[in-house]
């Protein structure tokens, strides 16, 4: 049954093409996308750092202006609620993503999900429609692991966070998240407060750019995401003996490097072997000492494994443990283990109807990538809507979704708040 057949609801026949600001809300990614942005390196809005907190200010500004109750939460999630004027359900619609970046990456990732979300709360205000429950704009602090691991402010909301995570750095020379806190002029000890139960929300839903290719491959509008992988993260670290360089023949050598090196083409023939639609990535690799003319005495990589079945994933780990045991020197530590999650069907649906209702071309996919929908998943009915990512491009530069496009996710998102509203408005 269509919105405009529900009682009470008439008001919202209009297309969310007809309701939707696109130059505004193309205007707003423009001008949050220039905070921490440098030419030729892109968008780098490290969580918490001065960049991340000025582009924090700048949200918090944009949604008074809106007419958003705001605060910042005790892990520092911002926070806008939409109050309803008429509350039929005391649960909370939430809308979120975030605005933090990694190095080096683009504008589109995470923001477009927090902007989109105040332009609908904009829209539903001009249009005066009221909805049955309060409505939330949520930034999710630190989702891409600038700390240690990500979806930090989600967790925390959820009551998933370790106390001791908030406390650690990935590396060193990195802050803490409880030191960055700290210079934000927030208490570490306090985060839990930041915990919501989740029997506050009647939903959860994220706009996100798909980040992969497949939706511009087949010219489709719209992902409705059906379930996100796991992620499974490992650091690996093997020793051998600092040498010289020079003077040290090659037959009297111990070097770490050349040890690790078989890991490096086993890892795909493992994952491989496993699942053709599994992945398995070594992202990162430091020696030490790390001199030109010195033989590497330290060789530490890590290891990330991303699949929707957790038993794909643990079979690859056993793998890699085993392999580490046969090499003296060698250890591995879990990093993280993030099991996949799938998405709630009622809400798939409604994201599918709402696109359909706009005229929108969509399909249902398997997000790659995490979220902050993830930490969701498990406790809230949540949904996710993809909109297409120009040549699979992100986490770089060369990031982009088009105008349009990012306006017809915005359509889909504010249609499914009402297609939501609707189901709670009937009688």
């Amino acid at each position: 049954m269509g919105l405009q057949k529900r009682k009470g609801l008439n008001r919202i026949n209009n297309s969310g093409g007809d309701l939707v600001n696109t130059e505004r809300l193309w205007s707003d990614l423009q001008e949050l996308g220039k905070i921490g942005f440098v030419e030729g390196e892109g968008v780098t809005r490290l969580a918490l750092s001065d960049a991340d907190i000025a582009a924090k200010e700048w949200l918090t500004k944009r949604m008074k202006e809106a007419g958003l109750e705001v605060h910042m939460d005790a892990a520092t999630n911002v926070i806008g609620k939409l109050k309803s004027a008429t509350v039929r359900d005391s649960k909370i619609v939430a809308v979120g993503s975030h605005l933090d970046t990694v190095p080096q990456g683009g504008r589109f990732d995470g923001a477009l999900g927090v902007l989109a979300g105040l332009e609908c709360a904009r829209v539903l205000q001009e249009k005066k429609i009221g909805l049955p429950w309060d409505l939330e704009i949520i930034n999710f602090s630190d989702e891409e692991a600038s700390h240690n691991a990500g979806t930090v402010g989600s967790r925390a909301m959820m009551g998933t966070l370790s106390r001791d995570e908030i406390y650690r750095s990935k590396e060193k020379g990195v802050p803490t998240f409880a030191e960055d806190m700290k210079r934000l002029g927030k208490d570490p000890d306090r985060i839990g407060e930041a915990i919501r139960s989740p029997k506050m929300f009647k939903a959860l839903l994220e706009l996100h750019i798909e980040q992969g290719s497949l939706l511009e491959a087949r010219g489709i509008d719209i992902g409705a995401v059906t379930g996100i992988v796991g992620i499974y993260r490992y650091s690996v670290e093997v020793l051998g003996k600092t040498d010289h360089a020079g003077t040290t023949p090659m037959s009297l050598r111990d070097d770490a490097l050349v040890k690790a090196a078989p890991i490096f083409t086993l890892l795909p023939q493992w994952v491989k072997a496993r699942n053709r639609e599994m992945v398995g990535t070594i992202g990162q690799i430091g020696l030490e000492p790390g001199a030109t003319n010195v033989v590497p005495g330290k060789c530490m990589c890590t290891v990330e494994l991303r699949s929707m079945k957790p038993e794909d994933m643990a079979a690859i780990r056993d793998l890699l443990r085993e392999w580490v045991g046969k090499h003296k020197g060698s250890s591995i530590k879990t990093i993280y283990e993030k099991d996949s999650v799938e998405l709630l069907k009622p809400v798939i649906d409604t994201i599918v109807r709402a696109a359909e209702i706009e005229g929108l071309s969509v399909i249902r996919m398997v997000s790659g990538a995490g979220h902050d929908s993830q930490s969701f998943a498990p406790y809230v009915p949540t949904g996710m809507i993809f909109v297409p990512s120009r040549g699979g491009k992100s986490h770089c530069p060369e990031e982009w979704t088009d105008a349009q496009q990012a306006a017809n996710g915005c359509r889909v998102l504010l249609r499914t708040i009402l297609e939501l509203a609707g189901q709670d408005s009937t009688p």
